[in-house]
């Protein structure tokens, strides 16, 4: 019976050997997929180009096209850009439409966080659900608060709308006045 377990032993730490010897001697898989070794290459009395992606990092997106590819790209941290308010409608030419306007614009606010990534990542959340939302920063009682914001609204049927479809998605919105 010894025996039997000395020789399963060394049988198994040879498998092992073997296993471990096979691993080490075939190349690693995606490290030169696509372009030939450099010694292949200089025996062949070819030059071997580094893979090179089109445009340098930072750069924007090549376009196809009017209409861009993904609109979430302008709406990410780090294009953070200083958009006006939109300015009212003066002329409502529909007597429902009238009643239906708000005094003032209000917006809905998705969360109020301390951590700015967190800020981030509700409103990258919201730019996949294809809403455009706005972080702002303030200072409550010594400490700095991001507020993720849609808006401005002025009807009560877009805002109960976008509510609705925030709901759906599992996101809780307040509505709030411009502070």
């Amino acid at each position: 019976m010894l025996v039997g377990i000395f020789v399963g032993l060394v049988l198994g730490v040879l498998c092992a050997a073997g296993v471990v010897w096979y691993i080490f001697k075939t190349p690693p898989p995606f490290s030169n997929k696509g372009q030939p070794s450099p010694s292949t290459a200089q025996q062949a009395g070819t030059t071997v180009a580094p893979l090179a992606l089109p445009g340098k990092p930072g750069d924007p997106v090549p376009q196809n096209g009017d209409k861009p590819r993904f609109d979430f790209y302008k709406i990410l941290p780090g294009n953070a850009e200083a958009i006006p308010d939109p300015k009212p409608t003066e002329v409502v030419k529909d007597k429902g439409e009238k009643e239906n306007m708000l005094k003032e614009s209000v917006y809905l606010q998705t969360g109020s966080f301390q951590n700015v990534d967190d800020a981030d990542n509700q409103k990258t959340k919201l730019a996949l659900m294809g809403v455009e939302a706005s972080v702002q920063q303030v200072m409550l009682q010594d400490r700095v608060w991001y507020r993720v914001r849609l808006g401005p609204f002025r009807k009560m049927d877009e805002v109960n709308n976008m509510r609705s479809d925030l709901a759906k998605q599992g996101i809780e919105a307040s509505l709030v006045r411009k502070d």
